[in-house]
């Protein structure tokens, strides 16, 4: 065998055993913070519904966490759905990151996730992580579309609710391993 045929036969086992080394790694799910409860009931105007003073520290919060987390540069992109208390509670996490801050009906609407998350690992191929904030009941079927099944919902903490699937509280932090498989590429933490 020539060097160069014995170079290219190793580069590929290489290549092989060690996978796509430029690949999305992982999403982050998290539920906006805490909203205002005087708001008026009008379908009209809910995707304005602000964050409380609560919620505007929590995204404090969260900002200050993917900061010294994963460090400048890391976040690739911070996703929200199109309402004023996802924007706010991704907004310190853009700022301190240095990420873009990108607002997507695809985050809510269950027929458009999957070919949303296909397009962030194509997107962000060369990136270490995404950011998606999304809703009570709209984080659980993200999680089910990036491939969690009902075995993994006690974990992390997902539970059917009159409406869908649903989790409560507002401190919620899924982490999506990419590269793992079942219930081993989801976990759940909790802002404290």
């Amino acid at each position: 065998m020539t060097r160069t045929v014995l170079f290219i036969f190793v580069f590929s086992i290489l290549i092989a055993l060690v996978g796509d080394v430029h690949a999305l790694k992982t999403i982050y799910l998290i539920r906006h913070a805490e909203k205002e409860e005087n708001w008026p009931g009008d379908r009209e105007i809910h995707a304005m519904h602000p964050l409380n003073a609560v919620g505007l520290a929590r995204s404090e919060r969260w900002g200050d966490f993917f900061a010294a987390r994963e460090g400048e540069g890391s976040i690739a992109a911070v996703y929200a759905s199109p309402t004023t208390r996802c924007l706010h509670t991704g907004l310190p996490i853009a700022t301190r990151t240095g990420a873009k801050l990108l607002a997507s009906e695809a985050t809510i609407s269950v027929a458009e996730m999957p070919s949303f998350l296909a397009g962030l690992r194509e997107e962000y191929a060369a990136a270490t992580a995404v950011v998606i904030v999304g809703h009570s009941n709209t984080v659980p079927l993200l999680l089910r579309a990036l491939g969690a099944t009902e075995e993994c919902d006690e974990a992390l903490g997902i539970s059917e609710q009159s409406y869908s699937l649903g989790i409560d509280g507002n401190a919620g932090l899924w982490i999506v391993d990419l590269t793992a498989k079942g219930c081993a590429a989801f976990t759940r933490e909790e802002l404290e």
